[in-house]
């Protein structure tokens, strides 16, 4: 019997553990013998990941925020650091989150020598460009969602493999009216999905105004249906939600695919959002602090995803001061309701679908990994 190929697999918030576990399914239909350990969530744990720390600790942004977690994220490092001592995988594998993988690959590198993918690049071509240099000098194989990050890599002597987005895999082309009934909604009334985020920091910032300008969208389109899409590994005991507002935990996505518009907290669920083609407001509020070296540092034009890919406002943006109810209200009926700017947005979102591949990203990112590990 032969031995099993163990790899060590790190995601560290909600979306990469979705895009690990559908790596891992993908690598053991290639390879049945392959195993994991390392840290992500449910998803990937459902898939077989021995993980090492709860994924809802690791889920921390923002620089004040990071500094107060110091100790703790201390303490993963050395953890991750003697499993891979003692468990010799044959390759890790980086899954985002930039802050700590960029600088585990380092120490794992010089310790161990062992070859390094990171699956979904950090966003250095927005802040961080000096980032490069790590990528350039410990990762051996980088493989990225994005079609212009492969020309920005290559220009830079990176080997690099564009996959195309991992969202494209989970497309859902049921009717609308279909994915609200399983949601236990009336499928023929408008539906608005709240997506405030999965952060304990993004919930503070955000559900207050996302249920008041819920309400006042609902004053102006009185059978609106709204939903709260939350992660179910995020802990809202302490939240008072609206009576006019359906919480959904089990699903979250399936409250996202379904809504006819939504209020989407920037990251990578606005990207999700526009591949569902749905109408959505992006909204961000973080720390000062964090907010003004963020200003310095992002070389960006837009916060949201389908904007930053379609190079133009596509889908309005009201973050830090610009976040207020009536505002978010305004833009939510204008793009919920039939008329010219949803079908404008509608066919906006559609050319950003088209720009990102064609829904086999996992299974080529497993084939590019397992093709060059040793």
């Amino acid at each position: 019997m032969s031995q099993p190929r163990k790899f060590f697999i790190i995601a560290g918030e909600v979306s990469g553990d979705i895009h690990g576990a559908s790596l891992i399914d993908a690598m053991k239909k290639v390879d049945s013998s392959c195993i994991f350990s390392g840290i992500g969530g449910q998803q990937m744990e459902s898939k077989g990941l021995a993980s090492l720390f709860p994924l809802e600790k690791m889920s921390v942004m923002g620089f004040v925020e990071v500094l107060k977690h110091l100790r703790f994220f201390n303490d993963v490092e050395r953890t991750v650091l003697k499993t891979i001592e003692s468990e010799r995988p044959e390759r890790l594998i980086l899954i985002d989150y930039p802050g700590f993988n960029l600088r585990l690959a380092k120490k794992v590198k010089r310790r161990f020598n062992i070859p390094i993918t990171y699956y979904i690049s950090p966003q250095i071509w927005a802040w961080k460009e000096k980032r490069i240099n790590i990528v350039k000098q410990y990762i051996d194989q980088m493989l990225v969602i994005f079609p212009f990050e492969k020309k920005w890599y290559a220009e830079r002597g990176v080997d690099v493999e564009w996959v195309g987005h991992p969202y494209l895999e989970q497309l859902n082309t049921a009717p609308k009216s279909d994915l609200k009934s399983q949601l236990g909604l009336n499928p023929q009334k408008p539906l608005l999905t709240l997506f405030p985020g999965s952060r304990k920091q993004e919930l503070d910032n955000h559900l207050k105004v996302c249920f008041k300008a819920a309400k006042l969208v609902q004053e102006t389109i009185d059978d609106v249906q709204i939903v709260l899409g939350i992660a179910p590994n995020v802990n809202i005991d302490s939240i008072q939600i609206p009576k006019n507002i359906l919480l959904e935990k089990t699903n979250p996505r399936r409250a996202l695919e379904a809504a006819d518009a939504a209020i989407v907290a920037s990251g990578t669920s606005t990207l999700e959002a526009a591949i569902y083609g749905i109408p959505m407001v992006i909204i961000y509020k973080m720390n000062y602090l964090s907010w003004w070296l963020s200003k310095l540092l992002v070389k960006t034009k837009f916060a949201g995803m389908p904007n930053l890919i379609a190079n133009r406002i596509i889908v309005p943006e009201l973050l830090q001061s610009q976040l207020k109810a009536t505002p978010i209200s305004k833009q939510i009926i204008r793009i919920i309701n039939p008329g010219l700017a949803r079908e404008n947005t509608l066919q906006n979102l559609s050319n950003v679908r088209d720009a990102l591949g064609d829904g086999n990203a996992s299974s080529k990112a497993a084939s590019f990994i397992l093709g060059n590990s040793s």
